[in-house]
């Protein structure tokens, strides 16, 4: 279990390197390959899996050279890249329909927002105001799927997946942490903060651990875990919100419009990752450097899938120009299923760049872009 001793153990990954071992010949070729999956990959879901196969080389030698800081970058960087667009993915299943039908739709819904959380906290970045708010937002989803006669959190999702035991294991993980993060009420409560006070607040706290070498990676790698840190609270942050909105779904029968448009448009945001293009750039020049085992295609592993992408779309620019759809008496409901429905064509393009977009051919105004 992780507490807000949390950050000191993950900053140990910057500054106290282990006694390295030389990389067996066998982990460092599975490296070369994914490695190369990844330089040619074209979509979010491909990138994510080769950066998740990286990181699982790494973490099965933690004694190899920068073995632990390359397994908990790539590790962030997978869930950068794929935890907004599969959380925008599951509520854009909500948005479509506007209510829960049955266990499968609701599995369906549930699934993918766990993966994300879980994904979070095994990065080691659930902060213990995080962990307790999600803990609380996933009681009233169950207090509500119970009233509804639906399963639990954790039921839903096994029996929506067909694998037992599936989902109580992700809400377990959750209540645990959730638990020990009790402990540390003394906590400023982050969920309530923006990211620029985030940031500030974890330099306070970071800055009484062990002195940071002044060179190379680690420098940089301070500055990136606290953006990470900053980043992931923000996701928690939306991870709440979205519980709430599928426990009000089903408790009101009726969709939360506004609500979901906001989410939407911060997970959205989140979707760029935590640096700016500058810091970026200085942290990649020196991780590549500093750690050879990343070889040439280092400089791949940290860029947006849209970057790699000739003629990508702009996911942020999609708009179906529901301000403007006609339809006299009908343009009111008309105006909710275009709004819907290009949130979902933008969930679409953040899942997979190169996903065919079209708005409704009844249900856009003049100005659409698709």
């Amino acid at each position: 279990m992780r507490t807000i001793t949390a950050i000191f153990l993950s900053l140990a990954l910057f500054v106290a390197p282990a006694v390295a071992q030389d990389w067996p010949a066998e982990a460092r070729q599975a490296m070369e390959n994914a490695g190369a999956r990844l330089s040619a990959a074209t979509t979010t879901a491909e990138r994510a899996a080769a950066l998740r196969e990286i990181e699982r080389i790494a973490a099965a030698h933690p004694d190899a050279p920068d073995a632990r800081i390359t397994a908990s970058l790539l590790g962030q960087q997978a869930t950068i890249e794929a935890g907004p667009a599969a959380m925008l993915e599951a509520l854009g299943t909500l948005a479509a329909s506007g209510e829960i039908t049955d266990v499968q739709a609701y599995g369906d819904i549930l699934a993918p927002l766990l993966e994300t959380v879980g994904a979070m906290q095994e990065d080691g970045t659930l902060l213990p105001s995080a962990a307790i708010a999600l803990d609380d937002a996933i009681s009233n989803l169950n207090s509500a799927a119970s009233k509804a006669g639906l399963p639990s959190v954790a039921d839903a999702i096994s029996e929506a997946s067909g694998l037992e035991g599936l989902g109580g294991t992700a809400t377990d993980i959750l209540s645990k942490l959730a638990a020990a993060a009790k402990v540390a009420r003394d906590a400023p409560n982050l969920a309530e903060m923006d990211a620029a006070a985030t940031k500030d607040f974890l330099k306070t706290m970071v800055s009484i651990a062990p002195p940071i070498p002044a060179f190379g990676v680690n420098q940089l790698g301070y500055e990136m875990f606290i953006d990470t840190l900053a980043w992931n609270n923000e996701m928690y942050g939306e991870s709440t919100k979205a519980m709430n909105l599928v426990a009000n779904a089903i408790e009101t029968g009726q969709f939360d419009h506004a609500a979901y448009q906001q989410i939407s448009d911060n997970l959205n945001r989140l979707s760029k990752g935590p640096w700016d293009s500058n810091l970026a750039k200085g942290v990649l020049q020196n991780i590549c450097e500093a750690i050879p085992v990343l070889g040439a295609w280092c400089g791949d592993a940290f860029k947006l899938a849209e970057e790699l992408v000739a003629g990508t779309t702009d996911c942020s620019a999609i708009t179906c120009d529901c301000q403007n759809v006609g339809g006299g008496l009908l343009s009111g409901p008309l105006i909710v299923q275009c709004e819907i429905h290009q949130a979902d064509l933008i969930s679409q393009c953040q899942a997979d760049p190169t996903a065919p977009l079209s708005c409704l051919a009844d249900a856009k105004g003049p100005g659409a872009s698709h």
